[in-house]
């Protein structure tokens, strides 16, 4: 049993980080097709240094490398990923997405209305 890990993570936040110990990764289901549209990714815990994983290069946002912690390419390369590492069960990723994503989004936006209204006080 578990799962097998193969393709790119853009924009893993964090992943440049010395301490960074564990990869969340979101992946589609082998039967996703089969699926509704919000039941075809599941959510797994990966080891930073499982074998088949590798940071491929440090990634800016708009100049910005945000270092030390930063965002990175990650490749996976047929990582062998334990069926305990599933979180909450196949096909609850978009789920627990959402659950992280709806207050991120609040972050988001007040950072940027923050930044418009010191613009316009310049």
């Amino acid at each position: 049993g578990g799962y097998v890990l193969s393709g790119r993570k853009w924009w893993a936040t964090g992943a440049l980080d010395p301490r960074c110990e564990l990869l969340m990764v979101m992946g589609r289901c082998a039967d996703a097709d089969a699926r509704a549209p919000h039941e075809r990714h599941s959510i797994v815990l990966v080891p930073r240094r499982a074998a088949g994983v590798r940071v491929v290069r440090a990634l800016s946002v708009f100049g910005y490398d945000d270092a030390p912690h930063g965002h990175a390419e990650v490749a996976f390369d047929n990582v062998v990923v334990a069926p305990d590492a599933l979180l909450l069960g196949e096909g609850r990723g978009f789920e627990i997405a959402q659950g992280r994503l709806g207050p991120g989004r609040i972050h988001h936006c007040m950072r940027a209305v923050g930044a418009a209204e010191r613009c316009l006080a310049l």
